[in-house]
C-alpha cells in the first residue's frame, strides 16, 4: 500500500516555501483558508497551510453518508524546517482515493493531480 503521507524536499528556503504554496494554491482556483505558524507551541519551525475548494468540497459532501470526510478536511501541507533542509508534508489523496467509496475517490483523485500541482511549486 503506498504511503498515507507524501513527504517532499523543498529547493527554497522555509518563507520562501510557505510563500510558493500560498502562491500556487490561489493561481489554480483554491482558497488558502488557514495559516498556522506553530512554531512557538512545538519548538521547531513548522506552519500549517490549510487550502481547499469549495465546488471539491461540495461534491465530497453532496450525500449525507459521506460526510465523514470532513474529518479530513480542508487539505494541509506542513511545511517544516528540519536540520537537512525544508520540507513539506501532506496526505497522499491519490492513495487514499482507493479506500473510500468510488464517488469519494473521484473527487479525491482529482485533488490529488492539484496537490501534484501545488507541491511542483517547490521542487
Amino acid at each position: 500500500m503506498a504511503q498515507m503521507i507524501k513527504v517532499v524536499k523543498s529547493k527554497y528556503p522555509y518563507e520562501e516555501t510557505v510563500k510558493r504554496i500560498k502562491e500556487r494554491t490561489e493561481e489554480l482556483g483554491w482558497s488558502v483558508i488557514g495559516e498556522h505558524d506553530l512554531a512557538e507551541k512545538v519548538g521547531v519551525k513548522l506552519t500549517i497551510i490549510e487550502v481547499c475548494n469549495k465546488d471539491f468540497a461540495k461534491r465530497a459532501l453532496e450525500k449525507p453518508e459521506n460526510r465523514w470526510i470532513s474529518a479530513f478536511m480542508p487539505c494541509h501541507f506542513s511545511v517544516v524546517e528540519n536540520p537537512d533542509g525544508v520540507y513539506v508534508y501532506s496526505m497522499n489523496m491519490g492513495a487514499f482515493a482507493g479506500m473510500v467509496p468510488p464517488e469519494l475517490g473521484e473527487v479525491l483523485s482529482e485533488v490529488a493531480k492539484v496537490d501534484e500541482e501545488i507541491i511542483g511549486s517547490i521542487l
